[in-house]
């Protein structure tokens, strides 16, 4: 096999599990069809990530989901960021002074992450899982981290993926959204209503690493019904002290 066969072969193994970021189970053909790859050539690569946990096929309804296997890795990633470590116990904190859901998240590939959730104990919530991506430009705790990326990286990412619409009020346009992102630059925390989810808002503020760089984002979300100016205001102080605090510790472990 050559290297740009194996590089192939890695490529199209990597987004058939990067699939299951956006739904948590397939059918043969509709992963087939979503990844535009032939069923029997899909069927092969399946049944090799089940044979190393990576993937499993439920036997009733023949669905594909993921496997033990990278729970296993991703409990270990996680224990193994400071990150991680640090943010967790902060996020409890302001999930018990806000009572919304807490986010973190981090920039990756032109994709924005959510690596932990802590939910609220309200019955409606926000529903967004760890390990979902989104697109930088729509949502707080997007906007924040693209706001503070190279201004070559920010052209790439429209150029390359656009501004697709998510939602009512998700921006569009390009001049837009540069305008917003000077703003969140200029106010130190971004804010999103109904930009990803029908009836959802959030604030988010920046994680800065040792040198002052952004390396993640805090943000509170939860339905508009109890957002308001006070509300808004609350939680921005609320995500301004325990990113101090992340920073902080970040700092004290250098």
């Amino acid at each position: 096999m050559s290297v740009s066969t194996s590089v192939k072969t890695v490529d199209r193994l990597v987004r058939i599990v990067d699939s299951f970021t956006s739904q948590l189970s397939w059918t043969l053909t509709d992963l087939s069809e979503d990844l535009d790859l032939p069923k029997s050539t899909l069927h092969r690569f399946l049944r090799s990530l089940e044979a190393h946990g990576i993937l499993r096929q439920d036997e009733e309804s023949k669905q594909w989901r993921l496997g033990y296997h990278l729970f296993v890795w991703g409990n270990l990633a996680q224990r193994s960021t400071a990150l991680w470590d640090i943010a967790k116990p902060v996020m409890r904190d302001l999930v018990a002074d806000t009572g919304e859901t807490v986010l973190l998240t981090v920039y990756d590939a032109r994709a924005v992450v959510c690596v932990e959730k802590v939910e609220s104990s309200h019955s409606v919530r926000l529903a967004l899982d760890a390990g979902s991506r989104r697109p930088p430009h729509a949502g707080a705790s997007s906007k924040i981290l693209m706001a503070h990326l190279p201004e070559e990286e920010i052209e790439e990412i429209i150029e390359s993926q656009g501004l697709p619409k998510l939602c009512a009020n998700t921006i569009t346009d390009k001049e837009e959204l540069d305008a917003e992102l000077d703003r969140i630059r200029e106010l130190g925390y971004a804010q999103s209503v109904e930009e990803t989810d029908l009836g959802a808002w959030g604030v988010a503020t920046p994680i800065r690493d040792w040198d002052g760089s952004v390396i993640a984002a805090i943000g509170v979300a939860g339905p508009t019904s109890r957002f308001g100016e006070q509300v808004r205001e609350k939680y921005v102080s609320c995500c301004e002290e325990a990113s101090r605090r992340i920073s902080s510790a970040l700092l004290a472990k250098v």
